[in-house]
């Protein structure tokens, strides 16, 4: 009788163990991809305004830097300038370089109006 009821026990701590473990896994692998992505909206942010500030431009310069998530490459930045209401530039991370890739132009803006931040 012993010996079935060591079974058991050993049983019931080995499912205790597996629902211990498949709990913490279902808890912090979503937990460490939502970090690993909010590091890299960071990086992808500051390598951003690093390289408009290469090119010259100040933060006031800039009204708003936005990351936004696409298929490839995962994370794009999009920019828009103090200076240039309605108009969005579009930066990509290429070979280990911010480069910028388009420009999205709000309804109503002339087709020849001239872009101040193309690059």
């Amino acid at each position: 009788m012993d010996h079935s009821r060591l079974v058991v026990e050993k049983k019931i701590r080995w499912v205790a163990a597996a629902m211990i473990t498949l709990c913490l896994c279902m808890t912090l692998i979503p937990i460490s991809l939502f970090g690993y992505y909010k590091y890299n909206v960071g990086v992808l942010k500051d390598e951003t305004y690093t390289h408009l500030s290469t090119e010259g431009y100040s933060e006031d310069d800039i009204k708003n830097v936005q990351v936004v998530m696409k298929k490839i490459p995962l994370l794009s930045t999009l920019v828009e300038f103090t200076d240039e209401q309605g108009v969005i530039y579009w930066y990509d991370k290429k070979q280990g370089e911010i480069v910028q890739i388009g420009i999205y132009e709000s309804p109503g803006i002339p087709e020849e109006q001239h872009f101040k931040h193309l690059e």
